[in-house]
């Protein structure tokens, strides 16, 4: 279900998807993960990175496939959501926006944040703040952005490849080891920035993890 939040600029477009019944097979069964989120963030604005991402879609579909509800969202500027990009900046605000109204629409127990690229740069920043419970980053763009105040204390989730065009995959995993907090890390070899041919191996990445 497509919808308009309010955010900091004006409104911001989101994609909700109630908590359901587990998917097993052909067969739903009860729900174990009741008032659990996951809130998706998008790949960059200025390179076509929005909600639809394909990389953002399988990862929203499996977790809705384990029972979790889930929240996709446009960043400031993309799509219908309003106001223009922000630098990293105001984007970090919009993700506030939507996981604060999450909180006060719905009963939020666990809460995953999960981001590809930018996306993932932007939900490590923001962490700790909004008080996650987990997180998810899948090619976190190491080099591009400022990550020397990221901290992760929350069990959390490294997927990148290792044919990465866009963020250096060495610097990624080189940067991750470095961390307080080691993520349980996953690097598929022949996988590029957009895991073009390999979203089923991410997919079951998810499944096995969560």
């Amino acid at each position: 279900m497509s919808k308009s939040i309010e955010g900091e600029v004006g409104k911001l477009e989101i994609r909700l998807t109630l908590p359901g019944r587990k998917r097993t097979g052909n067969d739903q069964a009860e729900n174990p993960y009741e008032d659990h989120w996951v809130v998706l963030s998008h790949p960059h604005p200025k390179f076509g990175g929005t909600m639809d991402n394909k990389v953002v879609t399988t990862m929203e579909r499996t977790f809705q496939s384990l029972g979790y509800g889930t929240v996709s969202y446009n960043f400031r500027g993309v799509g219908l959501s309003e106001g223009d990009y922000d630098n990293g900046e105001g984007e970090q605000n919009d993700l506030k926006c939507v996981v604060d109204w999450l909180k006060q629409s719905h009963s939020v127990v666990h809460l995953v944040l999960a981001g590809f690229s930018f996306g993932g740069y932007i939900s490590l920043k923001q962490c700790s703040a909004l008080q996650a419970d987990a997180i998810c980053t899948v090619a976190p763009a190491i080099g591009l952005y400022d990550f020397s105040d990221v901290g992760v204390d929350v069990p959390w989730v490294l997927i990148q490849g290792g044919e990465d065009e866009v963020v250096s995959s060495h610097e990624v995993l080189d940067w991750a080891m470095k961390q307080s907090s080691l993520p349980s890390i996953y690097c598929r070899r022949q996988a590029s920035h957009f895991f073009h041919r390999q979203l089923v191996w991410l997919k079951q990445v998810l499944l096995l993890e969560y």
